[in-house]
């Protein structure tokens, strides 16, 4: 099904039914036996709230692209025109007590070709963070993301059945096993994907990577910053493939950051690119601050930097501070 008007119809029924889940939870609470009980059921009504938000900010994005006079064009050929928000709204994604995020995707979460998440390791106080970039806008992009999305789901159930244990905890097994799975869909549709899979460690001060074509992520840290630029060709090229994996000393305080090309790609009225020259200063500006907000600081100078004009290429920028 293409995501036209029937798709909007299925968002308003899941806002629906987060809404009776909310109200449920929430009604239940009031009538609780316990404050134990009462404490838990306020969490899942909680819970059911953010999914509510979320899912109406996906709603206002895709009806706005579906409803705008180049919306066929957008998604049959991959054009995206977007004002960044002045407020944010962030993805929601797992993570470790010792490591702050924060992370969205614009302008909408599921049309599109990237994906972010996060798989937390608890027992070993570890997090993969996984980010991927298909090649391209519009149904191919999503259908191609959207496959490579369940499949990677399937991995993360393999973990929690102990089946998958070692592959989650090595980046290169990972993307090869992706390669491997998306080879005959992305010569198919003629689209590639760059990914950046990566595994923190911070009890162990260590991060280690694997990256397949994908801009390479920027650690900060007191001795200032530094690119991981170790990468393997781009997923869905040579079946056969294998990636390289490389590692990093990690300690309190360090930032890493993770972004699609559509951050540095977006360009200024003189057809000047944002690229890295400019994000990393704003992140060494405020390396004291908490992820969400250097995630802002960074939306504000892509703002100034194009003039505020609509951005043309979709992206997802992520924010990880060891804490």
């Amino acid at each position: 099904m293409e995501p036209d008007k029937d798709f909007l119809d299925i968002l308003i029924g899941a806002i629906k039914r987060e809404t009776e889940a909310f109200n449920y939870y929430h009604q239940a609470s009031q009538k609780a036996p316990s404050e134990s009980t009462r404490s838990l059921l306020v969490q899942l009504a909680e819970e059911e709230r953010r999914h509510r938000i979320i899912l109406l900010q996906e709603f206002q994005n895709l009806s706005r692209l579906l409803s705008g006079k180049d919306s066929e064009e957008y998604l049959k050929q991959g054009e995206v025109s977007f004002h960044l928000p002045r407020e944010p709204v962030f993805k929601r994604a797992q993570s470790l007590k010792s490591v702050g995020l924060a992370a969205l995707s614009l302008p909408s979460e599921l049309a599109g070709g990237d994906f972010f998440d996060t798989f937390v390791i608890k027992d070993q106080d570890k997090m993969g963070l996984l980010l991927l970039d298909v090649m391209g806008h519009g149904l191919e992009a999503t259908e191609l993301k959207a496959k490579t999305r369940v499949e990677w789901g399937k991995l993360k159930e393999l973990y929690l059945e102990k089946e998958a244990h070692s592959m989650l905890l090595e980046p290169s097994s990972v993307l090869a096993h992706l390669n491997r799975f998306v080879w005959a869909e992305c010569h198919r549709l003629a689209c590639f994907l760059s990914a950046v899979y990566v595994i923190l460690d911070p009890s162990g001060n260590r991060l280690v990577y694997s990256c397949a074509g994908h801009e390479p992520p920027v650690l900060f840290g007191e001795s200032g910053y530094r690119s991981l630029t170790e990468s393997g060709l781009l997923l869905g090229i040579d079946k056969d493939s294998s990636y390289p994996e490389a590692s990093e000393g990690i300690e309190s305080g360090d930032i890493l950051v993770l972004f699609s090309d559509g951050v540095v790609e977006n360009l200024n009225p003189k057809d000047e690119e944002f690229g890295r020259r400019n994000l990393i200063p704003v992140v060494e500006k405020n390396v004291k601050e908490d992820p969400a907000q250097i995630v802002r600081r960074i939306l504000s100078a892509l703002r100034d930097f194009t003039g505020d004009q609509p951005v043309v290429d979709e992206f997802t920028l992520a924010v990880a501070k060891i804490e």
